[in-house]
Parts: structure tokens; sequence; C-alpha cells
């Protein structure tokens, strides 16, 4: 519908085809630009949620010892502080929508005033059914385009998300080891000592 959009805007004016390319270069760098920042806003948004879930269970779970030493205020005013943070990258992330629909719109009015300004300098070249085509379509070029772009960035970021679980699945080594199928008596442990030896752990 885009394209259909855009092929029906440069019927106005057969010059206002020259325009596409530099259309598209600045509809790819703007894209690249969003996605870059949407996809750092979405994961501190993650991690601002995390936190606050992990508090909020952990509140949960020790309710009764809160209760008992006083603390509830001291934990309200962490759960409202972890609340606080997780909703910044949120606000950021709806104000970088916001610039977003700004900017594709500031492209389409430029691509508006082109057409008006071909058809008024260059009358011979189009027709009255012509521009108005163009400019009935311009209206709705830009919701299109912004569709495009979000769907766009939606699909990397869903990709960035299935590669980091592809990576996971890649360099995680399970934990069980080749020769391990003794099988412990229902005695097991006689002794009830447990040592640690060359354990390695790491978080990515």
């Amino acid at each position: 519908m885009t394209v259909a959009q855009l092929a029906l805007i440069c019927m106005g004016s057969a010059y206002m085809a020259a325009t596409i390319p530099f259309v598209l270069v600045s509809v790819y760098v703007l894209q690249k630009i969003y996605l870059l920042t949407s996809r750092q806003m979405r994961f501190l948004d993650l991690e601002g949620r995390s936190a606050v879930y992990t508090n909020f269970m952990e509140t949960l779970s020790g309710i009764i010892t809160i209760r008992a030493l006083g603390w509830e205020s001291t934990v309200a005013d962490l759960n409202i502080d972890r609340l606080d943070r997780s909703q910044k990258p949120y606000y950021h992330l709806f104000c970088i929508q916001r610039w977003l629909n700004l900017v594709l719109d500031l492209i389409v009015a430029a691509m508006a005033v082109i057409v008006v300004t071909l058809a008024v300098r260059l009358p011979g070249q189009s027709s009255a059914t012509a521009i108005s085509l163009a400019l009935n379509n311009i209206l709705g070029f830009s919701q299109s385009l912004r569709v495009v772009v979000d769907a766009w960035t939606q699909l990397e970021t869903s990709l960035g998300g299935i590669a980091r679980l592809k990576s996971f699945e890649a360099t995680v080594l399970p934990e069980h080891q080749p020769r391990e199928n003794f099988d412990p008596g229902s005695a097991w442990p006689e002794q009830g000592a447990i040592s640690f030896k060359e354990v390695v752990a790491s978080y990515k």
C-alpha cells in the first residue's frame, strides 16, 4: 500500500519521481537511528521491570518478617524507587516514538510542499486531477510509512531476541556429562559432606 501511494504521489508531477531516492534514504537512516535507540530502551525497560518483579516477589515472600521488624515504610520506599526507575525507559521510549512520528510527518510535509511547488512552477507538466490525487495520497502516506517503520523495527527487535536465545542455547553447555550415569542408592549420601571443586559460573 505504501508503494502504491508513493506511485500515485509521483503521478502529481513527472519530476516528483526524482525525490523518491532521497525519501527512501531518509527513511532508511531514520529507521536505523530509531532501531538502535529503541532497542537499547527496550533492554533498559526489561531490566527495570525485572527489578520491580523481583522486589515484589521478595516482598510478598517476606511480608511476615517485614511486618515483624517494622520495615513497612522502608520496603515501600524501595518499591516506589524501583518503580520510578522502571518507568524512565518506558517514557523515553514513548518520547522516541513521538520523535519518529514527528520526523516522518516532516518528511511527508516536505513531499507535499514539493508537489505543490512543482504544480505551481511547472503547470504544464501535470493536470489538476493528478495533483489532487497526489495530495490526497500524501495524507495517508504518513500513516502507512509510520506503520512500515514500526513493523520493521519490531521485526528487528524480535530477531534480536531470537538471536540472544540462539546464542544462549549454543554457548551454554548442558550440565550432564557423557559418563554421568551413576545411580546412587537410597542411603546416599552416607556422610552428608558436600565439596565444590573447580566450579566456574558466569553471566553475560
